[in-house]
């Protein structure tokens, strides 16, 4: 479809005045991959790697990707605590979750599976963590920053 130039200029200055609406609802994108030492390509031990590490406040949709060859992972978005430290459970060897502020929960992620999920967040510090067993004292979390 062509558009003349008084359409145009009436889209433009339609934009400028705020009458039309635009991409500023659009979602920003992260792309996070769990790996482990299965995951080959030298990958030496378990983390979680998002790509970007910050984005600007709003809609954010994860891409989640668990590229291990043998374990079963997850991706848990937490608010970071005050204090710094998480609640952990040294008999369950996990985060103890219902004492966290968890914005995205994957569920199980089966090795070569995906997931997608999408929040809405406000500026300030966050953790991606895998909570499986034993996963989070291994080294399997990660700092996560949302900005004005």
């Amino acid at each position: 479809m062509h558009i003349g130039k008084p359409s145009l200029r009436v889209a433009l200055c339609a934009l400028a005045l705020g009458v039309l609406p635009v991409a500023a609802d659009a979602a920003s994108m992260v792309n996070v991959v769990l790996q482990d030492p299965s995951t080959g390509s030298g990958v030496t031990k378990m983390q979680i790697v998002p790509t970007p590490a910050t984005v600007p406040a709003g809609k954010v949709t994860y891409r989640i990707v668990n590229e291990s060859k043998g374990l079963v992972h997850e991706m848990l978005l937490l608010k970071a605590p005050a204090a710094g430290k998480l609640p952990y459970s040294d008999t369950a060897q996990r985060v103890n979750e219902s004492k966290t502020v968890k914005l995205v929960d994957t569920g199980d992620i089966k090795p070569g599976a995906s997931v997608t999920k999408t929040a809405t967040l406000k500026p300030g510090k966050y953790l991606m963590i895998c909570n499986q067993p034993t996963h989070y004292a291994s080294g399997m979390k990660t700092a996560f920053n949302v900005t004005r």
